[in-house]
């Protein structure tokens, strides 16, 4: 079993679950964000092409605990209208999963989100709705997003929040919305053996507890918090993550 873990110092195995629970304490509260928390900072570690397949294991647990216990209250007219330009997305991002040069993508990826979760921090503080014409290009970014880094979630919610007021219609949509993506993005990586490392599925394996550990926090944190603050929370969580691609992206760029 020691064999198959990956090969890091023992501080940074030790690490990992402690990311792992931050990262699902968020998708529990908000139903997305565990992999705009946990792929950049294990990014530091591992390599993108561990990090990423690591993280949709993973995924596919807690979108599953998260989908059986939220799909009643989800909004299956925003899922509907949304789905078509997401499953395009996803069909386009799988063939430039090998050639895109990940740098500038992670580059315009965390400026992108962090100029929203700006804006969402300034903004008005009345809910207004987008129009649903942005389900195409919203759903299309997050369905390319989401299979080259595991990142499509914030792109998803950006429409979703904008559609969807009560706070927990808006968590079981984007968890159902998440868990279509992640489940398509696995089968991608299983056909081009990404997932196939036994490696990858043990440690994924030795991780759920840590996982589910987080979904209940992120849980706990939900009911306790208004539709305001949960709209805050992914704000700051878009700002800090978008900043932290940033940084990753221009470490790319520079050969680091």
């Amino acid at each position: 079993m020691l064999a198959l873990l990956p090969d890091a110092p023992w501080y940074v195995l030790a690490a990992v679950p402690f990311i792992i629970v931050a990262a699902y304490t968020v998708f529990g509260a908000t139903g997305f964000g565990s992999s705009l928390i946990s792929v950049p900072a294990l990014a530091h570690f591992f390599p993108l092409t561990f990090v990423v397949p690591l993280v949709t294991a993973l995924d596919v647990a807690a979108v599953a605990n998260a989908g059986r216990r939220q799909w009643r209250q989800a909004d299956f007219g925003e899922f509907r209208r949304i789905l078509p330009a997401m499953l395009a997305g996803i069909a386009v991002g799988a063939m430039l999963l090998v050639n895109l040069p990940r740098g500038p993508a992670l580059l315009l990826l965390g400026i992108f989100v962090g100029v929203y979760g700006v804006h969402l921090l300034g903004g008005q503080r009345e809910w207004k709705a987008l129009h649903p014409r942005w389900a195409w290009p919203l759903g299309f970014a997050g369905g390319v997003f989401s299979v080259l880094f595991g990142t499509g979630g914030p792109i998803f919610m950006i429409f979703l929040a904008a559609r969807i007021h009560d706070k927990s219609r808006l968590r079981a949509t984007s968890s159902i919305v998440v868990m279509v993506s992640v489940s398509i993005r696995a089968a991608v990586f299983v056909a081009t053996g990404l997932l196939a490392h036994a490696q990858t599925l043990v440690f994924a394996g030795l991780l759920v507890p840590a996982m589910l550990a987080g979904y209940f926090l992120g849980n706990r944190v939900h009911h306790a918090l208004s539709r305001g603050r949960v709209i805050h929370l992914i704000a700051a969580l878009l700002v800090a993550n978008g900043a932290l691609l940033v940084v990753r992206a221009l470490a790319l760029l520079r050969g680091d």
